[in-house]
């Protein structure tokens, strides 16, 4: 177990109130299940004490006591960037979220692109999906997570990645960079080399992922399908991860 589990869970002992004492178990599970490279089977529940709950906690507490709760709900709300730096992942699926995708959205084959460390493939994979992931694998021989995918990743960039499997239901990107226009470029590539196949990015609007531009040019579907998907999806932290079809 990690330094970082380790001290969340020698911070929490000694607090009664329940919902410390579920946000601590709903990290140790998580962490379990990603190191184990499994699936969750819903959405984890959400992390992080609020201000009104950090205010109600101060009056029952010691100055001591309380400083130590401030810092345990530092580490609650530092859980995704934890993920990202020991197993190089930024987005958490889950298998009720995978499977609507494949249900509502009615997939059979998909590629993800810029794929990373392809835990959206692992999930749609084992949702019963034929699934191809591909990256340019630069930020791999850098990183010492880019050895320990989640799938088996293809070295493509992202618009060789289409046009060799043109013929998917389905093209993913989660968290495409917030910077330059691979975003844009991925959506000019789909609509030259795969123009029937639905196009998903997941990521945070006019947030932690995608460029501005893709955000103020982007048209997006809206439907009672991807509301479905996006209850499932509910985001564990101040990140406001969201599920996103481009509109054909």
């Amino acid at each position: 177990m990690t330094e970082f589990i380790e001290k969340i869970k020698d911070l929490g002992v000694g607090f009664t109130d329940p919902e410390i004492a579920r946000q601590v178990a709903e990290i140790e599970l998580l962490d379990s299940i990603v190191q184990g490279q499994r699936l969750l089977a819903s959405a984890p529940g959400k992390l992080g004490l609020s201000d009104r709950k950090m205010g109600e906690l101060s009056w029952e507490m010691s100055d001591e006591d309380y400083s130590r709760l401030k810092t345990l709900n530092k580490l609650f709300n530092n859980v995704r960037q934890y993920l990202s730096l020991q197993y190089g992942i930024w987005s958490v699926p889950n298998f009720e979220t995978a499977n609507l995708l494949k249900e509502e959205l009615g997939v059979e084959t998909a590629l993800e692109v810029m794929a990373g460390n392809a835990y959206w493939s692992k999930a749609l994979s084992d949702a019963g999906v034929q699934v191809w992931a591909t990256d340019s694998l630069e930020w791999a021989k850098t990183s010492q997570t880019g050895s320990k995918p989640f799938y088996r990743v293809e070295d493509l960039p992202a618009d060789q990645a289409v046009k060799k499997y043109a013929a998917v239901d389905l093209i993913l990107c989660s968290w495409a960079p917030n910077f330059g226009q691979a975003d844009l470029d991925l959506i000019k590539a789909q609509q030259y080399y795969a123009p029937r196949a639905k196009l998903v990015f997941i990521g945070e609007k006019n947030g932690a992922t995608n460029s501005s531009e893709f955000w103020q040019k982007t048209k997006f579907v809206k439907s009672d399908s991807l509301k479905k998907i996006n209850r499932s999806f509910k985001s564990y932290d101040f990140i406001k991860e969201q599920i996103f079809e481009v509109k054909q």
